[in-house]
């Protein structure tokens, strides 16, 4: 008996180590994330984001291409919406579709909102 109950002790003290060091690694991904904004966005304005398109809020800027929800969520990712290009070019079409796909680029066209990674892998395009 007194094996046993060493060994379920032993079990939950890995267990429990092994759940320190993965809360431990989470926390310093968020705080990293948080100081260092990898590409300029941050991930704090997020939150805000996502209330702004449930409220229906509309964006600081009206992009002729772009949904009230994509302007929203390209304003939070640190994007400059006016900066973007108000017509597409066929050149920029074709590296877009290179980019990110030609069915990811259609749903785009059609209303999807495009994300943070579809804009970091096609932002060369632009």
């Amino acid at each position: 008996m007194a094996k046993e109950t060493n060994f379920w002790r032993k079990f939950f003290m890995v267990i429990g180590i092994i759940a320190v060091i993965f809360i431990i690694i989470v926390i310093g991904v968020v705080i990293a994330l948080i100081i260092i904004k990898p590409y300029g966005v941050d991930v704090t304005k997020f939150p805000d984001a996502y209330s702004k398109i449930q409220s229906g809020e509309p964006s600081s800027y009206d992009h002729p291409l772009l949904s009230n929800e994509q302007e929203i969520l390209l304003e939070t990712s640190g994007v400059d919406v006016q900066g973007l290009p108000t017509e597409i070019t066929p050149e920029q079409e074709q590296c877009a579709v290179e980019a990110l796909g030609a069915e990811r680029v259609n749903q785009i066209k059609q209303g999807a909102s495009p994300t943070l990674d579809d804009y970091l892998k096609a932002q060369h395009c632009f």
